[in-house]
């Protein structure tokens, strides 16, 4: 019988071990979390949304991705629809920490690294979190590109309030090596989907028309479109071709269809002076940085014999990073574009309060003319 009651709990301890080793998470920092927070069977999970789980009477919702791969973990604090509608990466964020801040135990690494996070309760605690639920009012401003403050509110009475740095490191929980190595990855497995886009109003009378947009950092960097048609009996088109060169770039970086398939060879800068690389379209990349929230600007650097040098920022506003994009793209390539390759740099989640004019040169950037 004891012979037996061994090979018992021999046979469990490896199917246990089996299960977690089953499962696979998109960070170090949730795997911890889950097992601090006791969840089991998460291997059994299909990509969805999974809002069955409860940490101290709590719900707690996990969230796998269509790799399979478990990518959110935490307390149930918003309805599911505001999530589909306004997926803000907030959301993700204090869900994941306000779960981390009762489970995980301070004197852990997790715990230790928390404790260096700059998150400051204004009104309640992290224990108040496992009282709220999905009905509670919600309430997030932002202040400067830097900081977030949040409240919940139950009866008119705000229960917790919290402020928290615009630092994207902090947000999805993973430092800047981790970033990388996420772009990278979802990137080369990125699948860009077929979607309409949005078309200006368009004047009547005329043959050139710039629909206006904004600018970042400087007035030179903007993301305006250039349209131009024969008559005006005839329907209006992006400019594209050498014969305005710059309008073309332009057009080509912030509305990637009239390209028409432009080939990066991207080379990816990282932390620690290392890089990487990959061949992608620009359209796909463009798409991508997209759907994470980003709005691009473009920025003329000028030309050095054939090649055009230009950069590209796609800023997250409500991320608090851009991307920055350095691209060279052959003359030829404007006319004929599926034909050649661009050579391209990218910079990636750099945060914004740490952009100056000094450090992008923005001084260098030449009016689209």
């Amino acid at each position: 019988m004891l012979r037996q009651f061994f090979i018992a709990v021999s046979v469990a301890l490896a199917i246990g071990i089996g299960e977690a080793r089953a499962a696979t998470f998109s960070s170090e920092r949730l795997e911890r979390l889950a097992a601090y927070a006791g969840l089991q069977r998460l291997d059994t999970l299909r990509p969805g949304v999974h809002d069955g789980y409860r940490y101290k009477q709590h719900r707690v919702t996990v969230r796998v991705n269509k790799w399979n791969e478990i990518e959110h973990i935490g307390l149930l604090l918003f309805p599911r629809q505001l999530r589909e509608i306004n997926p803000l990466p907030v959301h993700d964020f204090l869900e994941r920490y306000l779960l981390a801040a009762n489970a995980v135990p301070a004197n852990s690494e997790y715990g230790m690294k928390m404790s260096w996070e700059k998150v400051y309760f204004a009104v309640g605690n992290a224990r108040t979190a496992l009282s709220i639920d999905t009905t509670a009012m919600f309430t997030e401003n932002h202040v400067d590109l830097h900081v977030y403050k949040v409240s919940w509110s139950v009866a008119d009475r705000k229960v917790l309030e919290m402020s928290f740095q615009m630092d994207y490191q902090l947000l999805t929980g993973l430092n800047a090596i981790e970033l990388e190595q996420r772009l990278f990855r979802n990137l080369r497995r990125y699948e860009p989907q077929s979607r309409g886009t949005d078309m200006p109003v368009l004047p009547v009378k005329g043959t050139d028309y710039t629909v206006k947009g904004n600018y970042f950092i400087s007035p030179a960097v903007r993301n305006d479109l250039y349209y131009k048609r024969k008559s005006d009996r005839d329907g209006w088109s992006l400019v594209s071709g050498s014969r305005m060169a710059t309008r073309a770039l332009s057009n080509m970086m912030l509305r990637p269809e009239s390209g028409n398939g432009l080939e990066m060879r991207l080379k990816l800068d990282k932390y620690g002076l290392r890089t990487d690389s990959a061949t992608v379209r620009y359209s796909a990349l463009w798409q991508f940085c997209k759907d994470e929230g980003c709005t691009p600007y473009f920025g003329m650097k000028g030309k050095a014999g054939d090649m055009y040098r230009c950069t590209v920022f796609m800023v997250n506003r409500l991320g608090g990073y851009l991307h920055l994009l350095s691209v060279d793209i052959p003359e030829q390539a404007l006319d004929d574009p599926a034909k050649y390759t661009a050579g391209a740099r990218i910079y990636c989640y750099i945060p914004l309060h740490n952009v100056s004019d000094k450090v992008l040169n923005v001084a260098e950037f030449e009016p689209i003319k």
